[in-house]
């Protein structure tokens, strides 16, 4: 794990400051994604959406096209060891857009 960590440190995400966003489901649902890769996989996308459109609302000047960058990691067990299924998700602080990409860009 703390090579996992220094890894995506050092090679993958970019120096800009990051907060991480965690989802924790209530007990009685967590065994049907524990089981389902498919229902994990559409709460995760929603998690995520979820983000982005907080992040949007709350960046002035956004615009509608605006992305996240985020990484998503799994988590099936908490602290003791217990069945704990829930997402952690290493989001870069802001939004990004592809128009605010080429600005950039075209001004270096």
């Amino acid at each position: 794990m703390a090579g996992l960590a220094a890894h995506v440190t050092d090679h993958v995400l970019p120096h800009v400051p990051v907060r991480q966003w965690v989802l924790s489901l209530p007990k009685r649902l967590r065994p049907y994604l524990h089981h389902n890769p498919e229902i994990a996989g559409a709460v995760l996308r929603i998690f995520v959406r979820a983000v982005r459109t907080t992040l949007c609302r709350t960046s002035p000047g956004a615009p509608r096209d605006a992305q996240l960058g985020a990484l998503s990691f799994l988590h099936r067990f908490g602290s003791a060891l217990n069945a704990h299924f829930h997402f952690h998700l290493v989001v870069l602080d802001g939004v990004f857009s592809r128009a605010s990409a080429d600005e950039a860009r075209s001004s270096t």
